[in-house]
């Protein structure tokens, strides 16, 4: 939301105010009051590792070498040759071997990512863009450093701010609770649950020649679930921003090729993970997008033009991550996958709910599960809090369901 020429707005020609084509720095602060008011929480995106090319601290760079924010900046025969993201002339990248870069962008009190903390703006934390590329170029490889720096800064100007770097990669390294406290959780989550309810390859927009369309077997989704949620400390992993789709991929309708059954079997997935799940806006009700821009188009508004029956699945799974403490506190344990089927628990003190999410298509199979090893003892009744009339007792150890529809997702409850 800060000034930019451009419509992807990532080419920042001033971090300090907001633009006034959106309001101004007064809309902000409105904006602030108005959620805060209603108990809700505003989170900005900025991106730490370029400017555009009409940022004032460029612009005198280029003009004048001996600029103080000449060093901002790499140049390799000035004015013109410089280090850009990914070769985009527009988005000349910062260089934190700068100390005064890091005094200007997080250190100081009146630093860009500590200043919109405080009052008047009160803003909750920071979505840093291409995180997993910042702070590195050539041999200034000084990201961790810099992102331990930038942590201490902005939770002393709010301990309980949020913040959270965009890495399409394995963030893990960033991950082990003095750097980020999450990030875009694509390896942990969101690819992997792709390539199981579909076969979707996220690499078929960048390298079609080695792209695979094999739905991931549900033990080795599990596996990539278990992995990288084992490589950071638990306090990590439930903090870890998950979601089913972005501004940067296609939208899940289109991933799962139109079929709402594994559009409301994702959507149980990423309410009962652990982590943090997001909903991009409008997938809750059915809007479809291929690749960018086609997934960025504008919300519709028109209720008429909406999936009634998806958005209150939506409204029914967000509630229940809200009020179940299973979810909100609780540990996890895979208990079984086979086939098309993976089922796995979430416990606390209060509550255990077992998840069973099945892709495949509609079976009368006789389907047994075990759970035995889940503490669950011979006798335990669980119910499903999504609406249906399933109703398993453990007995031998299993729990038995006389038949599975496609894409269902079951929420049982321990009576106790």
């Amino acid at each position: 939301i800060f000034p930019s020429p451009s419509n992807h707005r990532y080419n920042i020609s001033d971090f300090r105010r907001i633009d006034p084509h959106l309001g101004g720095d007064g809309a902000l602060i409105a904006l602030t009051d108005a959620m805060h008011d209603e108990d809700m929480h505003l989170i900005l995106d900025i991106t730490p590792n370029h400017t555009g090319s009409n940022h004032e601290w460029f612009i005198a760079a280029q003009a004048d070498l001996d600029a103080e924010s000449a060093e901002f900046y790499t140049f390799y025969e000035h004015p013109d040759d410089y280090e850009m993201w990914l070769g985009v002339s527009t988005l000349p990248k910062l260089n934190y071997a700068s100390q005064k870069l890091r005094d200007a962008m997080y250190r100081l009190p009146t630093s860009v990512l500590v200043r919109w903390l405080d009052e008047p703006y009160n803003v909750d934390g920071w979505r840093l863009d291409v995180a997993n590329m910042t702070a590195r170029q050539g041999q200034i490889q000084v990201s961790h450093e810099v992102w331990r720096e930038m942590r201490e800064a902005i939770k002393q100007a709010d301990p309980d701010a949020y913040v959270f770097g965009e890495d399409f990669f394995d963030g893990t390294p960033y991950l082990q609770g003095d750097e980020l406290d999450a990030t875009m959780n694509y390896q942990g989550f969101n690819i992997p649950t792709w390539r199981w309810l579909s076969g979707f390859d996220n690499g078929q927009n960048w390298r079609p020649e080695v792209v695979d369309h094999m739905r991931m077997p549900s033990d080795a989704y599990a596996d990539q679930l278990d992995r990288f949620r084992a490589a950071v400390p638990w306090v990590i992993a439930v903090q870890q921003f998950n979601q089913l789709c972005s501004h940067d991929t296609e939208r899940i309708l289109r991933i799962v090729e139109g079929d709402k059954a594994l559009v409301k079997l994702g959507t149980a997935l990423l309410m009962t993970y652990v982590g943090v799940p997001c909903v991009y806006y409008g997938d809750e009700i059915g809007m479809d997008g291929g690749k960018d821009p086609d997934n960025r188009r504008t919300m519709r508004w028109e209720e008429s033009s909406w999936d009634v029956d998806l958005l209150d699945w939506y409204k029914r799974l967000i509630h229940l991550r809200k009020t179940a403490p299973a979810l909100t506190l609780g540990g996890y344990q895979r208990l079984y996958t086979a086939g098309d089927l993976i089922v796995y628990q979430r416990h606390a003190p209060e509550q255990r709910l077992v998840i069973v999410a099945y892709r495949g298509a509609d079976t009368d199979e006789t389907t047994m599960i075990p759970v035995r090893h889940g503490g669950i003892a011979d006798g335990t009744t669980l119910v499903d809090l999504m609406g249906s009339d399933r109703r398993v007792t453990v007995a031998d150890g299993t729990i038995t369901l006389d038949s599975l529809r496609h894409g269902e997702a079951l929420i049982l409850e321990e009576l106790v």
